[in-house]
């Protein structure tokens, strides 16, 4: 696995309705319009954004992230309207073994209209063609229907449960654990 073309050379990604772009500081006031609302971030782990200055914060955040070269993510934009509409990431790299998690969020308004799924298999494509990754994890609420469907409808294999593996606005929530291999393919 090679993250460096991924941190030397930022990708943007097309896809028929979308492009993928790297998510920048500069975007915090549509990302705002993304994660201001309740029953889009309700399978979050981040509080509900009050504020445009929360939307920065979180940015920075993730732009250190970046620098760090922990994680990349990525805005989505919808071709159609030129709106920012959510975002897609590896939140995490183990180069050791050749392995990589994603994440993923999207306005509500665009829910069920098949936009996740496009950005994540060619979020999938791109880890495993560019970046040479053998195993793409990913998860989700055990009661996150929608997030769990993307993962299947991308080809993700069920893994199992993690008992209260994460914690999230105080509480101990258990999360589906899905994969893609290189040899799924």
């Amino acid at each position: 696995m090679n993250t460096t073309s991924l941190f030397e050379n930022i990708p943007n990604l097309e896809t028929n309705r979308l492009v993928l772009r790297k998510l920048e500081v500069s975007d915090a006031e549509d990302y705002f319009n993304v994660l201001s609302d309740p029953e889009t971030i309700k399978h979050t782990r981040w509080d509900l954004f009050n504020t445009v200055e929360d939307s920065i914060a979180y940015l920075i955040y993730l732009e250190q992230k970046y620098q760090s070269r922990q994680a990349f993510h990525w805005g989505i934009i919808e071709k159609d309207s030129q709106k920012l509409i959510g975002r897609v990431a590896f939140i995490s790299f183990d180069e050791e073994n050749d392995r990589t998690e994603i994440g993923y969020v999207i306005s509500k308004h665009y829910w069920n209209k098949g936009f996740i799924s496009e950005a994540i298999q060619e979020l999938i494509k791109y880890g495993f063609n560019e970046l040479g990754v053998n195993r793409i994890e990913a998860r989700c609420n055990e009661d996150n229907i929608g997030s769990e469907r993307v993962m299947q409808k991308v080809g993700m294999k069920f893994e199992g449960i993690l008992r209260e593996q994460l914690k999230m606005k105080g509480n101990y929530k258990n999360q589906k654990h899905y994969s893609l291999i290189r040899s799924d393919l």
